[in-house]
């Protein structure tokens, strides 16, 4: 038997299977539905996640940002050079002792 004649006979059988019904009535069409519906929940998570993501990275990144911009206050501060523009946390002053109350 040669390659040609298998191939033909291949095609020929896959053109007979293409041509049946598949399961005619006996499968409920909310089944068949399943697949793409499963696939557009797959899509609407994927895009809830990347969005989740791309929030977490902005903030990361504005953390970073911020963190930044403070170091380099506190280096033109102590360069003796006036920062361009202020940070944007300003640094929490320090908070005096607790004075001993006076006995009257």
């Amino acid at each position: 038997m040669t390659l040609d004649k298998l191939l033909k006979e291949n095609a020929a059988w896959l053109e007979q299977l293409t041509k049946q019904p598949v399961l005619n009535d006996k499968v409920d069409p909310a089944v068949l539905a399943l697949p793409e519906t499963q696939r557009q929940q797959r899509i609407a998570d994927l895009k809830a996640r990347i969005d989740a993501l791309s929030f977490r990275r902005e903030k990361a990144i504005a953390a970073y940002d911020g963190a930044i911009a403070q170091e380099k206050a506190e280096l033109d501060i102590l360069s003796g050079i006036k920062p361009v523009t202020p940070p944007r946390r300003g640094v929490a002053p320090k908070r005096s002792a607790a004075k001993p109350k006076k006995k009257q």
